[in-house]
């Protein structure tokens, strides 16, 4: 099983991740890089009239898409400490969320989101702080 298939495996594991359908579609074992995609689906707009996915849903995508990055680096689930998403534009799905650690410490790990709406324009930035100690 390769890095991608296990980090699948990992977030399946949660209802609310299989719910919400995401996949990781690659990841760059040098850099930590990770991609996910999450699927259109009506369910997730912001409003019936309107194609565009609702902020809360954006949210939980950058935190999905930045513990899955960590887990890719320490092999454990971890309790957020922080998230901050920063809304640029609406966003229509499918979206990509690309997540980078910036730092794997022994008490704290911090990624970067960005979030990619369906035109592949810049839709959000996030930044999620993990409490990575084993106790």
């Amino acid at each position: 099983m390769d890095d991608v298939e296990k980090l699948n495996a990992f977030m399946a594991r949660a209802p609310f991740h299989q719910w919400l359908g995401c996949h990781v579609t690659a990841h760059d074992a040098t850099t930590g890089t990770l991609r996910i995609t999450l699927p259109a689906r009506p369910e997730l707009r912001h409003s019936p009239d309107r194609e565009t996915v609702h902020g809360g849903v954006i949210t939980a995508l950058v935190d999905l898409a930045a513990h899955a990055a960590l887990n890719a680096v320490t092999g454990i689930g971890m309790p957020t400490i922080d998230l901050r998403t920063d809304f640029l534009r609406p966003a229509v799905a499918p979206l990509e969320a690309v997540a980078t650690p910036r730092r794997v410490g022994r008490s704290l790990g911090v990624v970067d989101i960005e979030v990619f709406g369906s035109d592949g324009k810049l839709a959000a930035l996030g930044r999620v702080v993990y409490r990575t100690a084993k106790d």
